[in-house]
């Protein structure tokens, strides 16, 4: 399938790896198909497949915060079907703000890569924020 988008142009994806976000994500939840789009890593784009100005810059966030941790409670391992901790990733939606890159720790993003299935959620943590600094990624991940 081809989709447009206004960062990477006209892109061939597969639709057998188009994420089904059920609830869409907060402030977009008429979208519901994501793709993940490989960019430099550790980062990533989760692109909407049915919106070609809708990206969210992401990472998974135990390599830059290596202390980070949460518990996936039951209702969302139910909602997403997840059967084995190892069918899960973990992403951060990634922004800037005040000249500064900042990963929204406190709402993660829940994927079941084997049913492509996901959501976001809000974590009762306090030890995390909507903006936490992203500590200096390597050099060739800088040059964007």
């Amino acid at each position: 399938m081809k989709i447009n988008t206004t960062r990477f142009g006209e892109i061939e994806i597969e639709d057998a790896k188009i994420i089904n976000f059920p609830l869409g994500i907060p402030g977009f939840t008429n979208l519901k198909r994501y793709i993940l789009l490989d960019y430099k890593d550790p980062i990533k784009w989760l692109h909407a497949v049915d919106d070609p100005d809708i990206a969210f810059i992401v990472t998974e966030p135990f390599g830059l915060f290596p202390d980070y941790s949460l518990t996936i409670e039951d209702d969302v391992e139910q909602f997403l079907e997840i059967t084995d901790v190892a069918e899960t990733i973990v992403l951060v939606i990634l922004n800037v703000a005040d000249n500064r890159l900042n990963a929204n720790l406190k709402a993660p993003i829940i994927v079941n890569i084997s049913k492509l299935k996901a959501t976001q959620i809000i974590l009762e943590d306090e030890r995390y924020s909507f903006r936490v600094p992203v500590p200096s990624l390597s050099k060739e991940t800088q040059k964007t």
